[in-house]
């Protein structure tokens, strides 16, 4: 008997808190739900735009280093090889 008194009253004190919890939120709250729902949608809006300017960012450096190895390739393909030519030599 003595189990079930402390596993009602256990439940009692977890309701009792959840409700006091609660009502200290909302009287705690310094906005209303309205309000923070438009400041969570600005602010993911925000971010979403900070992230397509970094992508945006990352393409172009990617585009560059890109384009300097395709640059850098041809000028190879286009040297002749002097050390073919010299018959291999520096070894």
């Amino acid at each position: 008997m003595s189990d079930r008194n402390d596993d009602v009253l256990f439940f009692a004190g977890l309701v009792l808190g959840a409700i006091v919890g609660g009502a200290a939120a909302a009287l705690l709250t310094p906005q209303s739900g309205p309000q923070i729902r438009e400041q969570v949608a600005e602010r993911g809006l925000e971010l979403k735009n900070r992230a397509d300017d970094a992508v945006q960012r990352a393409q172009q450096v990617a585009n560059q280093a890109v384009a300097k190895v395709q640059a850098t390739a041809q000028d190879l393909i286009k040297k002749p090889d002097d050390d073919l030519v010299s018959g291999g030599g520096g070894i």
